[in-house]
């Protein structure tokens, strides 16, 4: 179960969304901390700074009114009655969110205060920028006598009266709200992340099971599979995702294997039939041979038998390495650019007897004089003597087989046709393999590798060879050369 698929992706998708959620998790946090923090500034500047104008007002109100300014605050007279009034008025509104506040004078000393417990006492850095007439903020930690330390955020504003004197409004908050709700939230995402992994890595491992539910059919039908039933097909899923065309690949590659291993069957097996005859008429004329003292000219003629039949069998053998070394590509081609048209009438002239002999004719035409291919000359030269030997052998006493040089598109091509009967539809697809021979219209007594050695020189030369039939009647092989 570890080691399988449907594991490692449950296991990398639940890694992924666990990093992703901590991320997310840690901006959620700290988004909101700041936007906490900064409301609370903004409550306690917007605090401070009305009990300020106030208190400004009063003292501007006071200057008018007595005509000149009151002392009542040094004194302790009406000032000190009118501050507690001032900052009651500012804090008894239930519709506004709790904040402490407190009137101080120049040396610092409270002057009226809104909160029952003991304030937190401003810096003489803020007290100093206070009477300079700049605002402040502040964090403030008190211990208690048991020593718990609370954090208290302060805001300090000065309110001056006409004569110049410099008052400062203090305004406190602690910072336990924003912190309990911090503290809620954290024990909120500790708990919520993991379950949500854990509850997503379970439902992904149960997707994950359904998704690949069709390879494990998949796996299940390969292990049935042998060389004994290639025949056998994966059933693709309906789905068109990426399962579906691997059981599609899949399915064509048993399909080249199964064409490939019963190609190798009937290569044996025509191998197999290819061999018997000559060697058992070698074993018969031996056989014969032994039975009784012969003449000299009767073990020449055995002797002589003997000898066509070991060069037939030299020759399956030599056409057989020849083809298995196309296959394994361990020929080396000496590529070269080479006249067509002066290759084709050397090969011509080769077979000239030949095609005497069997009353032919062979006819080369080249639409474009000094046209050139780059090749081998020694494999190619084979090629077109396989496919001049196969029209020859093909057509009729008094025939004749075409030999065209021509340029198909920028691109060198040879045609080789004959007059012979042509290639039976049915055979066309076949005609390429090995030891294959047409019906009794195209039999002789060859061994059906010639086409198939062709093929192969074309193949390794990245040239595409043809057969195909004339509209007159004969067969017609065509080869056209890369461009």
């Amino acid at each position: 179960m570890f080691n399988s698929v449907r594991f490692r992706i449950t296991l990398w998708y639940a890694a992924a969304l666990a990093v992703t959620l901590a991320l997310f998790s840690l901006l959620v946090y700290h988004s909101l901390a700041k936007s906490l923090d900064e409301n609370v500034d903004q409550l306690l500047a917007f605090r401070a700074e009305g009990v300020a104008d106030a208190l400004e007002t009063y003292l501007q109100t006071e200057r008018i009114e007595v005509g000149r300014a009151s002392a009542s605050a040094a004194k302790g007279g009406a000032f000190y009655k009118i501050a507690p009034e001032l900052l009651k008025l500012h804090t008894d509104d239930p519709r506004q969110a709790a904040v402490d506040l407190r009137i101080l004078d120049a040396g610092g000393r409270e002057l009226g205060a809104s909160g029952g417990r003991a304030a937190p006492e401003l810096p003489e850095r803020t007290l100093r920028e206070a009477l300079r007439g700049t605002a402040a903020y502040d964090t403030i930690r008190i211990a208690d006598d048991e020593g718990t330390e609370e954090i208290f955020r302060s805001y300090a504003t000065p309110a001056s009266d006409p004569r110049g004197a410099v008052y400062i409004v203090q305004a406190y908050r602690s910072n336990y709200h924003t912190q309990f709700a911090l503290r809620n939230l954290r024990l909120m995402m500790a708990a919520l992340v993991p379950l949500i992994v854990l509850l997503t890595g379970a439902f992904g491992m149960f997707f994950a099971r359904v998704a690949l539910r069709p390879v494990a059919d998949m796996a299940r039908a390969m292990r049935q599979i042998t060389a004994e039933n290639l025949s056998l097909r994966l059933k693709p899923p309906r789905t068109r995702d990426e399962i579906r065309e691997l059981a599609d690949l899949f399915n064509a590659m048993l399909g080249r294997l199964e064409d490939s291993f019963l190609s190798e069957r009937r290569l044996i097996q025509d191998v197999s039939h290819e061999l018997k005859t000559p060697l058992t008429i070698l074993k018969g004329e031996l056989e014969v041979a032994l039975k009784k003292a012969r003449t000299a000219g009767e073990y020449a003629e055995v002797l002589q038998s003997n000898l066509e039949e070991t060069e037939k069998l030299s020759r399956i053998v030599e056409g057989l390495l020849t083809l298995a070394r196309f296959d394994n590509r361990e020929v080396k081609l000496e590529r070269a650019p080479m006249d067509l048209e002066a290759l084709l009438r050397d090969i011509a002239g080769r077979l000239a007897g030949v095609a005497e002999k069997a009353g032919v004719k062979i006819a080369l035409s080249a639409e474009s004089p000094g046209l050139r291919a780059d090749g081998d000359a020694g494999q190619l030269g084979r090629l077109f003597l396989n496919l001049l030997e196969n029209a020859v052998k093909f057509s009729p006493r008094g025939g004749e087989v075409g030999v065209r040089v021509y340029s198909d598109g920028g691109r060198p091509a040879v045609k080789v046709s004959d007059s012979g009967a042509g290639i039976p539809l049915k055979d066309l697809p076949h005609i390429f393999k090995r030891f294959y021979r047409a019906d009794s219209s195209r039999s002789s007594a060859g061994f059906g590798l010639g086409l198939a050695i062709a093929k192969s020189i074309a193949d390794a030369h990245g040239a595409e060879l043809e057969a195909g039939n004339q509209p007159a009647g004969g067969a017609v092989f065509t080869i056209t050369f890369p461009g």
